[in-house]
């Protein structure tokens, strides 16, 4: 994610390699950011202090550490921007300082080619223009809509989350496509433009998801059939599961 962003931000008119310092303990890791992107790296978060802006793109059970390790400098005036799941705003500034302006965003991974979705929340005691800058940094990068902290972890499951659904459905009908006999490079094409084309139908045509269903589905036809088997075998009890658990999770890495 935090790769992601770095791409993301490098498409904002006006931002340069030179601008942007990004902390990765690993030398392999840092050497290869540097080939891609021509920022600068270092091996400790301290190491890229002062900064306008604090992006805080690391795994939850590693937020102490960074926090660690910029706290004998502090961050100053900077804007921290956290994208680690279940990590409230409230603790961010217990961990960073309560004079810090901090933000908590739930991006995902199609930011890295202008079509993300994130959702920010703002600290309690950060001043309304922070808000105003965070959504026009991630929707540079895609949409991004301001959401109360309370629903962050459904946000989770749904957006942050989401990609991954879609990904495992796509792979699941090409490789059923492939077992009937299709070439594994159509099988893709078909999955992948169908689903792209489905959304922007569903963005354009402003259906509902039951009106948008119902339209291809033709009585007795082959739509119904697969919605028929497919709910037969508790596709929509597996998707629920699914959604509620990634959102118990998240909600789990907050406390």
């Amino acid at each position: 994610m935090g790769q992601a962003i770095c791409s993301g931000v490098l498409n904002i008119d006006g931002v340069t390699p030179a601008s942007i310092t990004v902390a990765n303990p690993g030398q392999e890791k840092r050497t290869a950011i540097e080939e891609r992107f021509g920022v600068t790296t270092c091996s400790n978060a301290c190491e890229g202090l002062p900064a306008d802006t604090v992006i805080l793109a690391v795994k939850p059970n590693k937020v102490d550490e960074v926090a660690a390790q910029v706290a004998p400098s502090g961050l100053g005036s900077a804007t921290l921007i956290s994208v680690a799941a279940g990590v409230p705003t409230a603790r961010l500034s217990t961990l960073f300082g309560e004079d810090v302006p901090v933000a908590r965003v739930m991006p995902n991974t199609p930011l890295l080619y202008g079509e993300g979705m994130s959702a920010v929340s703002i600290g309690a005691d950060t001043p309304s223009g922070t808000a105003d800058f965070v959504v026009a940094l991630f929707q540079s990068m895609g949409r991004a809509v301001v959401v109360e902290e309370r629903i962050q972890d459904v946000v989770t499951a749904i957006s942050g989350s989401g990609p991954a659904y879609f990904e495992l459905l796509a792979k699941l009908m090409s490789e059923t496509a492939c077992d009937l006999g299709m070439d594994a490079d159509l099988a893709r094409t078909l999955t992948i433009q169908t689903m792209r084309g489905t959304a922007e139908l569903l963005e354009r045509s402003e259906q509902s998801f039951d009106e948008a269903i119902t339209a291809v589905s033709s009585p007795g036809g082959t739509t119904v059939a697969a919605l028929d088997a497919m709910r037969a075998d508790g596709l929509e009890e597996a998707v629920d599961d699914g959604v509620r658990a990634a959102a118990r999770r998240s909600e789990e890495l907050s406390s």
